[in-house]
């Protein structure tokens, strides 16, 4: 009997250090963000500056929105072309800091090793790199976040149409969900007056509509590891990361059903602890968890797609 629950244990530690199991990438993932921590700056630059630019432009007369969302997407696009840049450079890493080291034989192979050695040489390396990250993936990234927000309003489109459908309407007029949207007491107010039978259908909209963006968000899980990584043109690398994530459904899944939790416990602990202190500390766990949430996503796809093809 207990031979048998030795091997049993042997087998469950013998699986999680093995290839088939995807959980050892959270604690790769853990590693190298602790390690490039200084990735997290870029990213709270950016939130800053596009918050203050959109609320700049809250005010911007009608006719000069489209130039407005032309400059957003630049900007968006400059940002994560050398981001994501940065997030594949330190993903190189893991493979020095292992256990077992490979010969790099081909020029790639050289040049993460030789960025390796530089990164752990200069704390600052990775922000230096940033640059070359935006003149070489600028372009790619514009096109993306573009064909991005075109998807999503299609996405959005459907889904209030296949709702109208399914669930029916909740009885607000527009200038009644308009002015509710003004401010949070205006909303609140709207809140409040609804009867049952719309708090439910209102919920139930809500959630139709978190399932299917939600799930928007899984199948381009993989778009920029692949333009970055394989370099690919926009429609081609979004073409591709879905066959890859089908061809890898179940792991993919587990990638992003996890950090989909983590999203979510950091939401409702933010929401339950609602002071100064809390609001601060909730802040910076979140820019921890995105910068994590890049660097598991970019690894994971090295590590399942880019590796095996090598």
């Amino acid at each position: 009997m207990i031979e048998k629950i030795a091997s049993f244990f042997k087998f469950i530690s013998d699986w999680f250090k093995s290839d088939l199991c995807v959980f050892k990438y959270f604690y790769d993932a853990l590693f190298i963000t602790n390690n490039n921590i200084i990735l997290a700056t870029p990213l709270i630059v950016f939130a800053m500056f596009s918050g203050i630019y959109l609320m700049k432009t809250t005010v911007t007369p009608t006719p000069a929105i489209a130039l407005i969302l032309i400059l957003f997407f630049a900007i968006t696009a400059v940002f994560f072309a050398g981001w994501f840049y940065t997030i594949k450079l330190a993903v190189d890493t893991i493979d020095s800091n292992s256990l077992v080291r490979t010969v790099a034989n081909t020029d790639d192979e050289k040049i993460s090793e030789q960025h390796t050695a530089n990164i752990k040489e200069d704390t600052f390396y990775l922000l230096k790199q940033f640059p070359t990250g935006v003149g070489e993936y600028f372009v790619q990234f514009f096109l993306m976040f573009t064909i991005f927000f075109l998807l999503l309003t299609f996405v959005i489109i459907f889904s209030y149409k296949t709702a109208y459908m399914l669930i029916g309407s909740i009885g607000i007029t527009r200038p009644e969900l308009f002015l509710a949207l003004s401010s949070p007491d205006a909303m609140k107010e709207l809140l409040m007056s609804l009867t049952i039978e719309q708090k439910i259908k209102l919920s139930n909209w809500n959630l139709f509509f978190l399932f299917t963006t939600t799930l928007y968000s899984f199948l381009i899980m993989f778009w920029a590891p692949e333009i970055v990584i394989k370099k690919e043109s926009v429609i081609n690398a979004l073409l591709n990361s879905l066959g890859k994530l089908f061809r890898k459904f179940f792991k993919s899944l587990v990638i992003f059903s996890y950090l989909t939790l983590l999203y979510f416990i950091i939401s409702i602990l933010s929401a339950l602890f609602v002071s100064n202190f809390w609001n601060f500390i909730f802040t910076v766990v979140y820019f921890y968890f995105v910068l994590y949430a890049a660097i598991l996503v970019f690894l994971f796809y090295k590590k399942e797609f880019n590796d095996e093809e090598v």
